[in-house]
């Protein structure tokens, strides 16, 4: 039986590390069946996974991962099976270029307060062209700079007194709704990149919600209710407890459950492609696509 990968990023996602036909070598070397690649608001990956899925063993979902807000709150939604070439994409990840950088100032001056640090704009000019001034962005800039290891503040992200990753600990530590360098972006409304999700086809999957909902049952029904299709149940990043929470969840509310490692790289050495404690069998997924409405 082959192995089911969901969640996969190539380059066109900040720190994904391979082109998407590097990622079809790769995906066939770790035994895949069932595969998509979903990048951060950026659909290019998607188009090109259409126009070469038809040369590959492995059975390709075309996908994106969007970012949106709820109540303040940061999520990551999963479009499966949507239409490459619907023309919101094409703005989307403008959209998201532009709503983190109007708010990167506030972000900094509140962690050069926390931190003791003395970033300015200039920092960060010339990596705007390039890359999205999120928090995953921001902490890997500060984490990564040589001379964080010499503050006593950021030493215990670096040196591992925390538990890996570090950059995303830094993150719900510091940026995360809350806490002291948060700061509303202008994202689009979880309700929005539902919509769209379906307007393009597809199916809208709730991306790696221990991550996020950290099983909120109360929430999660909020969610749900506006009209998403799945949850990713299986995630890497999850416990054997998460895991069975949110396909109990799942099952309950007749939602699709689907399976992703999160992988990008070299950059997260400690996820693999294809290790998504995900028991179930490629039929079995394609048939809860099925029951939604989604032909693979």
């Amino acid at each position: 039986m082959g192995k089911i990968d969901l969640h996969i990023h190539s380059h066109y996602s900040m720190d994904g590390e391979f082109s998407v036909l590097d990622l079809f070598k790769k995906a066939e070397e770790a035994g895949l069946s069932l595969a998509a690649i979903a990048d951060h608001d950026n659909i290019e990956a998607a188009r090109q996974v259409n126009t070469y899925r038809t040369y590959s063993n492995i059975k390709w979902i075309p996908a994106i991962e969007c970012t949106c807000s709820y109540n303040d709150k940061e999520l990551h939604v999963l479009g499966y099976g949507i239409d490459p070439y619907y023309i919101w994409f094409d703005d989307l990840y403008t959209r998201i270029k532009k709503a983190q950088r109007d708010v990167l100032k506030p972000r900094i001056d509140a962690l050069n307060r926390m931190f003791d640090l003395n970033l300015t704009l200039s920092d960060f000019e010339i990596f705007y062209d390039k890359y999205v001034m999120s928090p995953k962005f921001i902490a890997k800039y500060i984490l990564s700079n040589p001379n964080a290891i010499n503050n006593k503040l950021l030493k215990p992200y670096i040196s591992g007194s925390y538990q890996s990753p570090s950059n995303t600990l830094f993150i719900q530590h510091t940026m995360a709704f809350g806490r002291d360098a948060y700061v509303k972006c202008d994202l689009p409304s979880l309700n929005t990149i539902i919509e769209q999700i379906h307007l393009a086809g597809g199916l809208a999957v709730l991306s790696h919600p221990g991550n996020t909902v950290k099983e909120d049952a109360l929430l999660l029904n909020e969610l749900v209710h506006l009209g998403l299709d799945g949850i990713e149940a299986y995630s890497s990043y999850h416990s054997e407890f998460q895991n069975v929470f949110y396909v109990e969840y799942a099952l309950r509310r007749k939602l699709l459950i689907t399976c992703g490692s999160d992988f990008y790289g070299s950059s997260k050495r400690f996820i693999k492609m294809g290790n998504t404690h995900c028991p179930m069998s490629e039929e079995e997924v394609i048939e809860g696509f099925n029951r939604k409405g989604l032909n693979i």
